[in-house]
């Protein structure tokens, strides 16, 4: 186990996975692998970003436009059903199924390879590395006749942005095996509440044995003409190899004498992936509020005393999980932002098609975190998903709402059609994903001071999501209506539709705030202007009869019992100015809290309430914000706690579903508790919670292109320091303000003047500062 300023990092597992979902992971970013079994058989899947099984229809958004006055007309009258059934009337008339849910085309593995020895085993031993995308396994080899026990295992290496990663088999002892390449066979979802489909019948494959190589080739037939996808698995041997079958070699492994095996997996796409030094990356950030880590310990062990309660180890489980979710995400992201699987895939019947879900998954689950600890590189991946769809946009608006613009769809892979969606998940009408889009790209921007970004195709998508928005308002008669609260429904209500949900209201507040600012740097006031005075005139949020924030401003009925937090999305990023009055801040609050007892009452994985990470990312990034540590820590050890695996892999749900969110979404939180901030200025360490009294954090990074080198804090000092780049000056021409929560004295500094008993002063000329501070 490797260690770095006395951390370490790597993590051991002792549990034999006999599931994929349960395995080690690693990745390139492009290509992603995962190895479970046990020494006698082992298994690696092979998946690759680009490889997206082209099954389910791509045909674009109906022409539901004509039902939208009948539909304004019912939801006026808060009639939702009759809503609903306008609608699938609609699709009746031309000639749709309403019932029929149309998926994305899911990540699909490419191929797996079996190693099989048969030797008796013990001793088994899984490592995860944390500081790249490298994984290893190990056991000892049980004494023979003629000897003592020996060591024995296998190690895959990546290198981030190649098509490329290595498998070395190695032994302390001689030892013979077989190594086989073929098609993966497993087809279960891994969720109970989604559908299965099973699309391994979409693919053929043909394999191919030479003593250099093993080779497959895979062929995706397309559903519709044009849309064929082709991928290739080789694995290339340095030294010749016995074949012992049409996909098979037999391997000697000599004592002392690793065998070592390239495997590219490639696709029909060209690749571009930046290529990163993983290892630079991840060691830019660290998180330290435990007495020495993990140590010797197993991850079996620490998170079995962090469910009992030992509060030392829930400092080990949550700073282990921020390492470890890093590593996955940077892992699983190369030309593309990480799937819902990141890059990883073991089953032709993947949950939610392991597509990019954009109601929340991405931007609160896999993207959360990257801005805000040293990983900013990262997140042009979004843009690159997302900008190649524009027409598709265009046509979601115009066959949607009829009227122009852009509407971006809740779900895609490899089409931007707004066609999932029915009775039940309304998904056409959720107007958030363009604005959020927007909050994305000007967070990038603020964060790193690169103006780059916003070329013509973001602009152009800037422009035509927020008119768009504004159109929609004004066929409602100032309404956002239809609207949609991902994924509720209100109490009492036949389906989600309803008016000016919440979450719409503030995705566009924020959309709308964001694309002035943008507008400001494309030189256009005329547009900074009309869209400001836009903002002023949304509908207002609201508090409910129960004292909570209005899920649906206006008359709809709310319900708690829900899953998605959809509504607080006014906090999670630069929170809008609206909750700083005391009731809107109150009404918030309110949300929060009883939305983690609602989970309390039942924390476990459904029947139970711990059903999706990012939901707890929704609640811990508004309690931040409002100050309320207690239910941000509370997030934190949830998602750290009960949504990772042994092998450091996250969980959709608390124990169950191979998923990304909870990898990105834990930094995104824990970041939030430690600094948040607008250009011009931070707050350190703004939800701290008492399970903290010390700790460090370091390579944190800020709006106004500030990063924190280091933020250190005990009982009586805090301390920290910064680097304020020269290409984010322009960020910060009045300098920075620095809150904290306690009234200071500071013992020594630079570059910093105290303004007042909690709030320090860093000059805009400055290129750094730090500074030492005793708590009075």
């Amino acid at each position: 186990m490797t260690e770095k300023h006395g951390r370490p990092q790597s993590a051991w597992s002792t549990t034999i996975a006999e599931t994929w979902d349960l395995g080690v992971v690693a990745g390139t970013g492009v290509v992603g692998a995962v190895a479970f079994g046990r020494p006698t058989q082992h298994t690696i899947t092979l998946a690759h970003e680009r490889f997206l099984l082209p099954a389910n229809s791509r045909r674009p958004a109906p022409d539901l436009a004509p039902a939208l006055p009948a539909m304004h007309e019912a939801l006026r009258n808060r009639d939702a059903k009759s809503a609903a059934d306008i609608v699938e009337d609609r699709l009746r008339e031309l000639g749709l199924d309403p019932d029929e849910l149309v998926w994305t085309d899911p990540l699909a593995p490419v191929g797996e390879l079996r190693w099989e020895v048969d030797e008796p085993w013990s001793e088994y031993r899984r490592e995860v590395m944390l500081d790249s995308g490298d994984a290893a396994l190990s056991w000892r080899l049980e004494s023979a006749d003629d000897g003592d026990d020996a060591g024995a295992g296998l190690k895959l290496r990546t290198e981030h942005g190649t098509e490329e990663l290595s498998l070395e088999l190695w032994s302390e002892r001689d030892v013979v095996g077989r190594l086989s390449l073929g098609p993966v066979e497993e087809r279960s979802a891994g969720a109970s509440t989604v559908e299965v489909i099973d699309y391994r019948r979409h693919v053929t494959t043909r394999v191919e044995a030479n003593p250099f190589e093993l080779s497959m080739s895979v062929v995706a037939a397309g559903r519709e003409e044009g849309t064929d996808r082709m991928a290739r698995i080789v694995v290339h041997a340095d030294e010749p190899m016995a074949v012992t079958g049409a996909n098979e070699w037999q391997v000697v492994v000599a004592r002392g004498r690793p065998v070592r095996f390239r495997i590219r997996v490639t696709t029909d796409v060209e690749p571009t992936a930046p290529r990163l030094d993983a290892g630079e990356v991840l060691s830019r950030s660290s998180l330290q509020l435990s007495d020495g880590g993990l140590g010797p310990g197993t991850t079996e062990e620490w998170w079995a005393r962090a469910r009992s309660g030992d509060p030392e180890a829930e400092r080990v489980v949550v700073e282990t999980a921020y390492a470890a979710g890093r590593r996955n995400i940077l892992a699983s992201t190369g030309t593309l932002p990480p799937t819902l699987q990141g890059v990883w895939q073991g089953t032709w019947s993947p949950a939610w098609s392991a597509d990019y879900t954009m109601n929340g998954n991405l931007q609160l689950g896999a993207l959360c975190g990257v801005l805000w600890t040293s990983m900013p590189e990262l997140m042009p991946s979004l843009f690159r998903l997302v900008l190649p769809y524009i027409e598709d946009y265009r046509h979601n608006a115009k066959a949607i709402f009829g009227v122009d613009g852009m509407l971006l769809p809740a779900r895609l892979t490899s089409h931007g059609h707004a066609n999932h969606f029915n009775r039940d998940y309304p998904h056409q009408y959720w107007l958030g994903n363009g604005p959020w889009l927007l909050r994305m790209a000007a967070d990038y921007i603020q964060t790193t001071g690169d103006r780059s970004l916003l070329d013509e195709d973001l602009w152009t998508l800037t422009v035509e999501v927020l008119e768009f928005s504004l159109a929609v308002l004004d066929g409602g008669g100032g309404a956002l209506s239809p609207s949609f609260s991902p994924e509720n429904t209100p109490a009492g209500s036949d389906n989600p539709l309803a008016t000016n949900a919440t979450s719409d209201v503030a995705a566009i507040r924020d959309g709308l705030r964001v694309g002035a600012w943008l507008a400001e740097l494309r030189g256009d006031a005329e547009r900074r202007r009309r869209w400001l005075a836009a903002r002023a005139a949304l509908p207002a949020y609201s508090v409910a009869t129960d004292g909570s924030l209005a899920e649906w401003s206006g008359d709809w009925p709310e319900h708690l019992e829900h899953r998605h937090v959809s509504h607080l999305h006014g906090l999670w990023y630069e929170a809008d100015e609206a909750f700083e009055t005391a009731a809107l801040r109150a009404a918030a609050s309110e949300t929060v809290r009883a939305k983690i007892a609602w989970r309390a009452e039942a924390p476990f994985g459904p029947p139970g309430r711990m059903e999706m990470a990012f939901g707890l990312a929704s609640i811990g990034l508004a309690a931040a914000a409002l100050g309320d540590a207690d239910s941000a820590y509370r997030c934190v050890l949830w998602l750290a706690r009960d949504h990772f695996t042994p092998a450091l892999v996250s969980t959709h749900d608390a124990g169950a579903i191979f998923n990304l969110d909870a990898s990105g979404a834990l930094p995104g939180v824990v970041v939030a508790m430690l600094a948040q901030s607008s250009p011009g200025a931070l707050s350190l360490l703004p939800a701290l919670p008492e399970q903290w009294p010390s700790g460090r954090v370091t390579g944190l990074t800020a709006r106004g292109n500030v990063v924190i080198d280091e933020l250190e804090w005990g009982p009586q000092v805090v301390r920290s320091a910064m680097t304020l780049p020269a290409s984010g000056r322009w960020l910060r021409r009045e300098g920075v303000t620095v809150r904290l929560p306690w009234d200071i004295r500071i013992a020594s500094g630079k570059n910093i003047e105290q303004r007042d008993s909690r709030t320090i002063v860093i000059p805009a000329d400055a290129m750094s500062a730090s500074f030492d501070a005793v708590r009075v």
